[in-house]
């Protein structure tokens, strides 16, 4: 069976329009055409039915679309097994992690395990906390590092690394030893709060928040990039885990204001697991030494 063919179906199948199919694979619109008459051919059944001026699947074009989803899988798995091959990879570990961890705490220990084990070939799938468990369990991904426990129970989420949770506002221009200190309640009553950035500890800290300072103006922001990107224009300010702001601290992009009138959380990293291979438990070994 012709993987073009196979690829074509899948295209139609999705955008269920020949000419719009053909622009997103760069082909003639009659190629798409012969593809999918070859293909119902040597299956021995219509794949498409018209509806207007759209195609949808018939009923064995509806049986026979997983079938061909898998395939192309396989296909694409094939091709990538072979180019890791050929790069001198002969081991593979995909890891499932948040956003958060991956533009913080991953990139140091990926290089000192890449450095240590060159032949294992290492797949990032980056995806929020609470889809890592989903993907542990459907074997998607042998290993997630998340900032959130998975509720699959018969998957193990270990617990490490503290990670304390600080107050970040926007900087004022001058000299942060000389600016004179504003309370939380200052922050609370002139700015916005930008809130869920993280999938751990927002509710707890909104209500301790509200029940002291009446009216406070909210924004939810659910990436912790954004967030600090909002900061830095003066946009408002949150609570973030200390690693993700390290480096605008340092630069000066933005402040942290140290405050005793709110109890701060702390935050983990989970490391989300079901069976560890020789690679995950290679990999579970460094990146609990990088978070001790």
């Amino acid at each position: 069976m012709n993987i073009n063919w196979l690829k074509t179906f899948v295209a139609a199948a999705t955008y269920e329009n020949f000419r719009e199919t053909a622009e997103k694979l760069f082909l003639a619109q009659p190629t798409v055409t012969v593809h999918i008459q070859q293909l119902e051919k040597q299956i021995g059944s219509k794949l498409f039915m018209k509806s207007g001026r759209r195609v949808v699947l018939s009923e064995a074009g509806r049986q026979f679309l997983p079938h061909a989803r898998d395939m192309m899988e396989q296909y694409e798995q094939s091709l990538r097994h072979m180019n890791g091959w050929r790069q001198g990879y002969h081991r593979k570990l995909t890891l499932a992690v948040s956003p958060l961890i991956a533009a913080t705490v991953l990139p140091s220990v990926l290089q000192q395990f890449m450095k240590a084990y060159p032949s294992i070939e290492v797949v990032v799938k980056v995806s929020e906390s609470n889809e890592i468990g989903g993907m542990i369990a459907r074997n998607v991904a042998d290993f997630g590092l998340s900032r959130m426990q998975s509720v699959l129970t018969h998957l193990m989420s270990e617990q490490v690394g503290a990670d304390p949770i600080v107050l970040v506002v926007p900087h004022d221009g001058g000299d942060a030893e000389t600016s004179l200190p504003l309370s939380l309640n200052d922050f609370c009553t002139q700015l916005t709060l930008l809130t869920h950035n993280h999938p751990d500890y927002w509710d707890d800290l909104l209500v301790e928040l509200r029940s002291k300072y009446e009216g406070i103006r909210t924004m939810v922001v659910s990436q912790v990039h954004i967030t600090k990107r909002f900061i830095e224009e003066g946009l408002g300010f949150s609570f973030l885990p200390r690693s993700s702001v390290q480096r605008e601290l340092f630069e000066g992009r933005m402040l942290q204001v140290d405050t005793s009138e709110i109890r701060l959380p702390e935050v983990h990293t989970y490391l989300i697991y079901h069976h560890l291979s020789n690679e995950a438990l290679k990999f579970k070994e460094f990146i609990e030494r990088s978070l001790q």
